[in-house]
């Protein structure tokens, strides 16, 4: 490589002036300046013909920098009661180190399944699902404990009704009727 060359993952902030940065992390800046900027993807809905007005580039550009990026992933969301599952229940356990990961895997693969994280303290483990019932709850424990025996749930925490989800404000059945956008900073 010769003097003032760079990789090919690797480009100059401001068009050849300034620090290098790599590729990866020019789309992370890309999407944290056009959310913070403009608020262009609070709402999720925008076309990619409309965030490129937005954020001053192309439509393939949006689509490649923001798919192509560590920083968003799509999502598709329901309402739960018409998925059936009308309870939330956020599960806060515990499982030998050793069998975190196949703790995770398991329980990500369950339709019920909302979220899987590990934490730190005295539960290494957090998971949230939608059941059918308050009863449910006891059901799903139960099934959850004697196909993974090293887990052991230590509390559970359970949401009735949920008015806010991802920064969209729920009526009564869950379906969403305005945004209250989430600020992260």
């Amino acid at each position: 490589m010769q003097g003032g060359q760079l990789p090919g993952d690797v480009a100059h902030v401001g068009g050849g002036q300034g620090l290098p940065v790599p590729r990866a992390d020019r789309a992370a800046q890309f999407f944290i300046a056009a959310a913070t900027s403009s608020k262009a993807l609070a709402s999720g809905r925008l076309g990619w013909a409309e965030l490129a007005q937005r954020t001053g580039t192309s439509p393939a550009t949006v689509r490649r920098r923001l798919t192509d990026s560590e920083v968003l992933t799509f999502r598709c969301d329901v309402a739960a009661p018409l998925a059936g599952r009308v309870v939330s229940v956020s599960l806060v356990a515990t499982a030998p180190a050793r069998d975190v990961g196949a703790v995770h895997r398991t329980l990500a693969a369950l339709p019920e399944c909302r979220l899987v994280a590990a934490v730190t303290g005295s539960a290494n483990l957090f998971a949230t699902l939608w059941v059918s019932d308050i009863g449910d709850i006891q059901r799903r424990e139960t099934a959850l404990c004697a196909r993974l025996p090293g887990l052991t749930v230590t509390d559970r925490i359970v949401g009735l009704r949920t008015v806010k989800r991802m920064g969209h404000l729920l009526d009564d059945d869950g379906r969403r009727t305005g945004v209250r956008p989430i600020s992260p900073w």
